[in-house]
């Protein structure tokens, strides 16, 4: 089943597929005007179509239904995480986040992170090939890399439960006993794990210790036992 993402709508109840999505329809799937096409909006929705206008530059359908995607998700699942020295690990952990309905994805940068840079527009085009994919409506939000410090402090006021997993031997919470929680953000460290004045300052801005388990797991490896967790108990 090939899906198409909605670039924009028109007010006449017509679709309209961005110059990508319009070149892969004709040129590589071979549609023709007349022909019946399944697409997403990115918040939501699904919709068949139908090819008014099919032309690689600008693909235009006349919507002949809609209809929601799926079943609402009860809850809200933000995953924070140290960009890792290979690139290809993290965008392994979007496309698979992704697939597994986490909702945000945000890139700290702290002390011990190897690469600080992050390719953000890569990453979106991950992610909504993985929401087309996986036959799901919502792309999920991607920001920008911005240091520990200063997301932490964005954070400082935001709703649900907050959490922090690292590797120091101290008292924290077990991934289980949060599964049930409707709005999450958890945050994950580089492979040397986050500093202790790091860990102090998140813990001190409402951040609880979080343990995933007593195996010491790869940044990309955790921000999916995260992602995998909830998605089990839906």
């Amino acid at each position: 089943m090939q899906i198409f993402l909605a670039h924009s709508f028109s007010g006449h109840g017509e679709v309209l597929l961005s110059p990508e999505e319009s070149k892969h329809c004709v040129k590589v799937l071979r549609h023709k005007v007349g022909h019946v096409i399944d697409i997403i909006d990115g918040i939501g929705n699904f919709y068949i179509a139908e090819l008014t206008v099919a032309d690689p530059k600008q693909c235009v359908a006349r919507i002949i239904s809609q209809r929601a995607v799926g079943v609402k998700k009860p809850y809200y699942l933000h995953i924070a995480i140290s960009p890792t020295k290979n690139a290809d690990r993290i965008e392994w952990l979007i496309e698979k986040g992704t697939e597994l309905g986490v909702d945000e994805f945000s890139f700290v940068i702290c002390k011990r992170t190897e690469k600080t840079g992050t390719k953000i527009e890569r990453f979106r085009k991950i992610a909504e090939s993985a929401v087309k994919q996986s036959i799901q409506g919502v792309i999920p939000k991607i920001n920008d890399g911005i240091t520990i410090k200063d997301f932490i402090a964005k954070e400082k006021g935001s709703k649900g439960k907050k959490y922090i997993a690292h590797c120091l031997p101290i008292k924290k919470t077990d991934l289980k006993n949060i599964l049930n929680e409707k709005e999450i953000l958890v945050l994950i460290g580089p492979e040397g794990d986050f500093t202790e004045e790091e860990i102090a300052l998140a813990q001190m801005n409402g951040f609880e210790a979080l343990s995933l388990g007593e195996t010491r797991l790869r940044t990309e490896t955790a921000g999916l036992i995260v992602a995998a967790g909830f998605k089990a108990c839906v």
